[in-house]
């Protein structure tokens, strides 16, 4: 891994700040009601990653009300691996079978056996293997069902937030739904005897520090609205993302030390 600076760690936690996309300081019924107007939305869609604190924090979420209704999106994708390899870690969650398994099968058994949410309270969806068919298929079983949402609370690993908004977002365009994106944490780094770490040693669990630099430099070429990226104007697979001057800068900074962590 290359060298880090103090002004690579802020580059990076200027990007992990941008990518985390939260759109209430915090989750709760006053700050939906104070944006939003709305004291709970009427669907909260939890989208297949590594993370179970994120898986958690959707649980608790659903519990306290925040949402009328429950979605767990996600096939066998490449984050899967991750996922089963830290539920076989966890003190409490490692009973839970994961061989083979779509992780929104994984994130349901973790709801039914370890947050007392009823199976009947679960809505699934199985197949889907990125941002863009979490989007597609989530659609799919909500017509199914007929269950149309005006209000839907997205929760996500915290560095694909931004894209998973701008996915669904252009996936669900026309339909009048008001997207609520929320990062249950921001990962941020710090400098630690010259290594690159988590300020926030619970951070640890969500995975280790050249997968999450390679997922954090990779969202940026993603993001971008040209004709390599997954805008409008290049795949066309979400909407137009507006990157902030300072974000672009901060990146073309870091890919000067960390571009073999740019996945194409």
């Amino acid at each position: 891994m290359s060298v880090a600076s103090p002004l690579h760690i802020s580059c990076l936690n200027i990007l992990i700040r941008f990518l985390a996309r939260r759109d209430v300081p915090t989750l709760s019924k006053e700050r939906l009601q104070s944006k939003f107007n709305i004291p709970q939305t009427d669907l909260l869609i939890l989208l297949g990653n590594s993370s179970l604190y994120v898986a958690s924090q959707a649980a608790e979420a659903y519990k306290k009300g925040l949402s009328k209704e429950l979605m767990i999106c996600g096939g066998i994708g490449h984050s899967t691996k991750y996922l089963a390899e830290n539920v076989k870690k966890h003190p409490q969650y490692r009973n839970i079978e994961t061989e083979n398994r779509p992780e929104a099968e994984i994130l349901k058994d973790i709801f039914i056996q370890h947050c007392n949410i009823p199976q009947e309270k679960i809505l699934m969806e199985n197949q889907s293997t990125n941002c863009g068919a979490n989007a597609m298929e989530a659609l799919k079983v909500l017509n199914q069902y007929n269950i149309h949402p005006q209000s839907i609370l997205l929760l996500q690993d915290p560095v694909l937030q931004l894209r998973s908004l701008a996915s669904f977002q252009k996936t669900w365009q026309g339909r009048n739904i008001q997207f609520i994106s929320y990062a249950c944490f921001i990962p941020e780094v710090k400098l630690e005897k010259d290594i690159i770490t988590y300020t926030n040693t619970a951070h640890q669990e969500f995975c280790d520090m050249e997968r999450f630099l390679s997922l954090v430099m990779g969202e940026i070429p993603r993001l971008r609205n040209d004709k390599k990226g997954y805008g409008p104007k290049g795949k066309n697979f979400i909407s137009e993302v507006n990157i902030p001057q300072e974000v672009n800068e901060a990146y073309k900074e870091l890919e000067k030390v960390f571009k073999e962590f740019i996945r194409p």
